[in-house]
């Protein structure tokens, strides 16, 4: 897909009744349900924090943003996600949060006029946030200023390899906080392999949206 094709179907994406859930549930692993049942009593004070996925033009081509967080003492420790964070008392909308993390992560200030949509909100057990994703194009290619703290790197992927991406499966050890579900071993998650990484979890979920909603148009 290049970039004047992607322009041309934004009205379509702003307006698709696509079933979201569904879309991310692809790319759940398997033990997701469960977890999420152990925690309920903990999603009634979740936490929430709100991300961008962002779309721009390169040579034509479409790119999108992601990052790879660095390590920690967290859960999300040297995974790859969205440029975004937790929601502040200051900010006014979920928009804003995503926003302001986004140019403090990544040094890009995204304006309100390039949202294309916000996507469906997800949950994850481990760190008790309810995360709200937008979608959004942006105007100009982005000139990036990364918060070493926070981002190891800055990836940026071709649409293209999303949209023609194959499900893989990927291990991962298990998180200290899944060890009440009683799983010995590492396990098997659906995945994507974009830019060389293994794409799982949370992010996968919210590409998998992303990619059925574009696919869903065109």
């Amino acid at each position: 897909m290049n970039f004047k094709d992607l322009k041309r179907i934004i009205p379509k994406l702003k307006l698709s009744n696509l079933n979201s859930k569904t879309s991310q549930i692809k790319l759940a692993p398997s033990f997701r349900k469960e977890f999420i049942k152990l925690n309920s009593n903990k999603l009634l004070n979740s936490k929430k924090a709100a991300v961008i996925a962002a779309l721009y033009e390169d040579d034509n081509k479409v790119r999108l943003i992601l990052i790879l967080r660095n390590t920690y003492n967290g859960v999300h420790s040297n995974q790859i996600g969205f440029p975004g964070g937790r929601v502040e008392d200051y900010d006014k909308t979920l928009f804003d949060t995503a926003i302001r993390e986004t140019y403090e992560e990544i040094g890009v200030r995204v304006q309100k006029n390039e949202l294309i949509r916000e996507l469906h909100e997800i949950y994850i057990p481990p760190s008790n946030f309810n995360v709200y994703p937008f979608l959004v194009i942006l105007n100009h290619p982005p000139s990036f200023v990364k918060d070493d703290k926070e981002v190891k790197e800055v990836i940026t992927i071709d649409l293209e390899s999303l949209l023609n991406c194959k499900i893989t499966q990927t291990q991962i050890p298990i998180p200290a906080k899944l060890n009440e579900l009683n799983i010995q071993n590492d396990v098997e998650v659906p995945a994507f392999k974009l830019a060389g990484y293994n794409v799982w979890g949370a992010t996968a979920m919210m590409l998998s949206e992303i990619r059925d909603l574009i696919n869903d148009v065109i």
